[in-house]
């Protein structure tokens, strides 16, 4: 089966477009929703852990430092198959995405990707971030239609293995981080073997408040408001709990407290430039 290549832009026109069929494609050759899927995975990939013990490390730092950030290969699985069934091989990893904004309406920034993840250099200019838009896959799709989005960033020749990527930084968070592969949103599973629409990707944020705004640099940075924020709540359940309970046990203690002391100042340039 001939496989299209399409470009980033033509890949972004198609999102905004929703479920177009993009240049060079036939039916048969777009992915089925209701077969194609994406799983929360972390640790090898050989033996890898799924769901809630695999997305208790979905939590990043603006610098994407590594170490308390991303850990343990935080990913995704994407599974892309077609009407029958089949595996879909050879899809560009340039067209399996995370879909980003890159920041807020309120930024002049709109879409179909997470609006509240803030990514962007116009509003977080110093220091300077990175403009994060689609967060791609770490090679193109193998012979069953089997790639992977490592978070931190992709290992050549391993997919599925962390490498941190300079460019991939980002703050705040967002309910959901919708996924694309070629231009048409797929649902989640919490294990390989359990129905569509049973998982829904998120990654908390050490930063975790503020930058939603035109304010200059506040937007990708752990600054006293995050840092407090998580200090004055441990044992506290309100509306920022889940957001701030960074380690996924259920509930804001001393072990976030930690987690946040390690990262207090982290922006894009800092500790890591880039």
């Amino acid at each position: 089966m001939k496989t299209a290549t399409v470009s980033t832009q033509t890949l972004a026109i198609c999102v905004i477009l929703l479920h177009c069929a993009l240049p060079g494609t036939t039916r048969a050759q777009i992915p089925d929703f209701s077969q194609s899927f994406f799983v929360p995975q972390s640790g090898s990939v050989a033996s890898p852990t799924e769901g809630a013990m695999a997305a208790q490390y979905f939590r990043a730092c603006p610098n994407n430092d590594g170490g308390l950030s991303l850990p343990n290969n935080a990913r995704i699985k994407v599974v892309a198959r077609d009407g029958n069934g089949n595996g879909m091989p050879n899809i560009s990893a340039a067209d399996i995405c995370i879909l980003f904004n890159g920041g807020t309406a309120a930024q002049g920034l709109y879409g179909v990707g997470a609006d509240s993840i803030i990514a962007n250099s116009t509003y977080n200019s110093s220091p300077l971030c990175p403009d994060v838009r689609c967060v791609q896959a770490d090679q193109n799709t193998d012979f069953i239609g089997v790639t992977y989005i490592t978070f931190a960033g992709s290992t050549p020749g391993n997919p599925g293995v962390a490498t941190r990527d300079p460019q991939r930084k980002w703050g705040h968070y967002d309910t959901e981080l919708p996924v694309f592969i070629l231009g048409w949103k797929i649902q989640g599973r919490i294990t390989t073997s359990s129905m569509n629409g049973t998982y829904t990707l998120r990654i908390k944020n050490i930063d975790h408040l503020g930058g939603l705004g035109t304010a200059m640099n506040m937007g990708e940075v752990v600054a006293s408001d995050d840092f407090s924020s998580v200090a004055n709540h441990i044992g506290v359940n309100d509306a920022l709990s889940y957001w701030r309970d960074f380690n996924s046990d259920g509930s804001v203690t001393s072990a976030d407290f930690s987690i946040i002391t390690q990262h207090q100042g982290h922006d894009c340039d800092t500790p890591n430039n880039p």
